[in-house]
């Protein structure tokens, strides 16, 4: 069931990818809409070499955020003032970390299980 989510949050999101790089002329995110794609229908058809994708996704987009939060950290001192807006706003990219570590787990454990093993 979650391996089912993921891979339809990766559809998603590679359909997102995709507009947003027609819409915008930005063909180079053609490359990340296209593994997302193809790790969807490699943990939708529940292939093993998908974890490897998901893991990839995950480890690059929580690389990602925590990179930006550095470098808008060293260049404009904190986010905000008070502790609370600062919270706040790291809310939405805590929550995309979150859902890197619990799929990254949830991949791991369907695939290592004995069920699936091959």
């Amino acid at each position: 069931m979650v391996i089912t989510l993921l891979a339809g949050l990766l559809l998603a999101v590679a359909g997102y990818l995709a507009w947003w790089a027609v819409s915008f002329e930005q063909f180079f995110w053609l490359l990340p809409a296209a593994i997302a794609l193809v790790a969807a229908v490699g943990l939708f058809l529940r292939k093993r070499w998908s974890q490897y994708l998901w893991f990839a996704i995950a480890l690059s987009a929580s690389g990602f955020w925590l990179v930006s939060v550095a470098r808008s950290t060293a260049r404009a001192g904190w986010l905000y003032s008070d502790w609370l807006s600062s919270l706040i706003s790291l809310v939405p990219g805590l929550f995309l970390l979150a859902l890197c570590i619990a799929g990254s787990i949830a991949v791991y454990k369907h695939f290592r299980s004995e069920v699936n093993a091959p």
